[in-house]
C-alpha cells in the first residue's frame, strides 16, 4: 500500500497594495497663459475626478471614464498632462490614449467630434450668408386704378410689369 501524501501547500498570492486609479492621473490645464511676472497660470485644471483606489489598473469602469474624458479632452484641442508618480508628460490625448486597448477608440471620437464641429460651422456660416443676402420682395396683388396687378412692394410704392412687359411703379395702389 502507498501512503496518501497531502498535495504541496500552494503559495500564497500576496495581494497587490491599492494604488490610485489610472484614471486619476490624467488632467488638462484649461486656458494656460503666461502671468505679468512671467509664470505659466491657468484658469481651471479639468480632471475626470476620480480619487478611487484599486488593485487593478483600474477602477470598474475607470476605464471608459477615461476614455470619454480623452475624447472631449482632445476634440477640444487640449494638450492632456500625465502624471507618473511625480514625472509629468505632456502629449495630445490620441497619443497618450494609443498605450491602452481603447486607443483607436480615442482616435476616432476625436476625428468625428472635430468633423461634427467643422460641419456645424459651416452650417452656421450658410445659415448666416442666406441671413445676410438681400430678401427678394415677395409677389403680392394690389389693385392700380381699375385693374388688379400682380407685382412687389418696395418702400412706399408698388412695382408691376405693364402690358408691354415694362416696369411701372406707383404710389397710388390698394392691397388686395
Amino acid at each position: 500500500m502507498t501512503a496518501k501524501t497531502a498535495p504541496a501547500p500552494k503559495a500564497a498570492a500576496t495581494p497587490a497594495e491599492p494604488t490610485p486609479c489610472e484614471c486619476s492621473r490624467y488632467s488638462v490645464l484649461s486656458n494656460v497663459r503666461e502671468a505679468e511676472n512671467g509664470d505659466l497660470t491657468w484658469d481651471q485644471e479639468l480632471t475626470t475626478g476620480c480619487t478611487a483606489t484599486t488593485k487593478r489598473k483600474f477602477a470598474p469602469g475607470h476605464d471608459a471614464k477615461l476614455k470619454s474624458a480623452l475624447i472631449r479632452w482632445g476634440a477640444e484641442g487640449h494638450e492632456i498632462r500625465y502624471d507618473d508618480g511625480g514625472m509629468s508628460t505632456t502629449a495630445d490625448a490620441a497619443t497618450l490614449a494609443a498605450k491602452f486597448p481603447f486607443g483607436h477608440m480615442v482616435a476616432a471620437g476625436i476625428k468625428r467630434a472635430e468633423d461634427k464641429a467643422a460641419a456645424k460651422a459651416e452650417r452656421d456660416a450658410a445659415r448666416a450668408a442666406r441671413k445676410a443676402a438681400p430678401k427678394k420682395p415677395k409677389a403680392v396683388k394690389a389693385k392700380v386704378g381699375r385693374t388688379v396687378r400682380e407685382g412687389v412692394v418696395e418702400g412706399d410704392e408698388f412695382v408691376y410689369a405693364d402690358k408691354d412687359g415694362s416696369e411701372k411703379r406707383t404710389a397710388k395702389f390698394e392691397l388686395v
